[in-house]
């Protein structure tokens, strides 16, 4: 589908690439060196994208954005209102960071739980890849996930009429599973990792020439979650310094520094915030490749050395990648950042949701739980300075992990009468899971 909009730019070679249906047809690759990494470059610039920004109608998905989409015409889009969420405060870790460790900071939080979608913010993904396949008359798709981007490409892709052959690994939960079931798909769960699924499912689409998803480099993802700097923009009055996200791929990342380079070219980009990603301890082979590396200052080919896991048991099935073949590149984006990716307790992850609910009302996922503890890991590490701006993202509502769920809950048991009942100290409660807090990262 050639077009005038945008066009693909090969990081490879020289290719561009302006036939949409080259790039299908290439197996979402480069059709003349075969990367998988392009740029998406829009033809007529970038000049009218702070006015677009700013200019929001109310209760508007994130296709308000379209003219920095890739998709040509707006009949093909299928959308369920994501991917604009309100920008939430949270001064009580301000006021934790000031009375702990004598840092004046400002924390901001980023969701993705609050609309009709899946609860993540894979959602912006399932959108944009939804409506580009329906645009682009694919009739079916292929992929291996780990279980969230599965769960929004079954519910976007089902509502675009394209069938989805989901891959998961034989430790992803058996609520993944059926949510993908629920929509009409089809889900085989692999026995193996989640590298595994990836081989199973790369075998299943080359057997019956099905089109294959591109994962983390997948341009019209990056596209995708690129809009959450483009929120920035719109809700804030200063832009973060920095960010912090659980890390398992790592295309937010990419969107982010995507966005800032759309950004630099009309002289509007900014400091870029440093990465700060966090992985669970149970399964951190970037963090470990990171560690090493910086601990031997860099050394020449770095980013190409980092260990894999095979199946990692981690309780947290959507962080379990245990080969991170986007290292090379996310890793390199981090230094350039001056962040830094480490690893935390994944048992921590109940106390931090936890204590989200006590302190907001708002009930997060285990995968938006684990950032949360990286910011306190951070703080403890001085990597968070006096005067930072902090953009946590919080992707994942609980509603996608119920096991997790039921792990919030402390135990209760049938009374036979009044005289069973005690009253509550709310007040106490909380101080205990201070106390978790205080203690785990003093």
């Amino acid at each position: 589908m050639n077009n005038q909009k945008f066009y693909f730019k090969c990081k490879n070679c020289p290719a561009v690439i302006y036939d949409m249906a080259d790039w299908f047809r290439a197996g979402q690759k480069c059709p003349e060196c075969g990367g998988n990494r392009v740029s998406s470059v829009y033809s007529a610039g970038y000049g009218n994208l702070p006015g677009l920004i700013k200019n929001f109608p109310k209760n508007s998905s994130m296709w308000h954005y379209f003219d920095f989409l890739p998709l040509l015409d707006r009949k093909h889009i299928i959308s369920f209102n994501e991917g604009t969420v309100d920008i939430d405060r949270w001064k009580f870790i301000e006021t934790y960071a000031r009375e702990h460790h004598n840092i004046d900071c400002k924390v901001f939080v980023q969701r993705n739980d609050q609309h009709t979608g899946t609860g993540t913010f894979k959602d912006m993904a399932g959108t944009v890849v939804a409506s580009t396949l329906a645009e682009n008359n694919q009739k079916e798709y292929v992929v291996a996930s780990t279980g969230n981007i599965a769960n929004a490409f079954a519910k976007y892709l089902a509502a675009a009429g394209i069938t989805l052959y989901a891959f998961l690994p034989e430790n992803s939960s058996s609520f993944q599973v059926a949510g993908i079931k629920a929509y009409g798909q089809r889900v085989f769960r692999v026995a193996g990792d989640y590298t595994r699924a990836k081989e199973v499912a790369t075998a299943f689409a080359q057997k019956n020439n099905i089109l294959l998803a591109a994962g983390n480099f997948d341009p019209f993802r990056v596209e995708a979650k690129k809009v959450m700097v483009y929120e920035w923009l719109r809700q804030m009055d200063e832009m973060p310094t920095v960010y912090i996200q659980a890390l398992s791929g790592g295309t937010g990342p990419l969107g982010i520094k995507k966005a800032y380079e759309e950004l630099e070219s009309i002289d509007k980009g900014g400091t870029l915030p440093r990465q700060l990603l966090i992985q669970s301890n149970r399964c951190a082979p970037m963090a470990d490749a990171w560690h090493s590396a910086k601990q031997n200052n860099f050394p020449v080919n770095w980013e190409n050395e980092y260990p894999v896991i095979v199946n990692p048991e981690t309780s947290i099935p959507t962080l379990s990648t245990g080969n991170p073949q986007t290292y090379p590149v996310i890793g390199a984006f981090v230094r350039e950042t001056d962040g830094e990716i480490f690893a935390c307790d994944e048992q921590m992850a109940v106390v931090m949701s936890r204590l989200i609910a006590f302190e907001t009302a708002t009930l997060i996922g285990p995968a938006a739980a684990l950032p949360i503890a990286g910011l306190f890991r951070a703080l403890q590490k001085k990597l968070i300075h006096n005067g930072d701006i902090i953009m946590l993202n919080v992707g994942e509502g609980v509603g996608r992990s119920p096991d997790f769920m039921q792990k919030l809950a402390n135990a209760e048991h049938p009374i036979q009468n009044v005289d069973n009942c005690t009253t509550f100290d709310r007040d106490a409660y909380g101080k205990s899971l201070w106390d978790v807090v205080n203690k785990h990262y003093s």
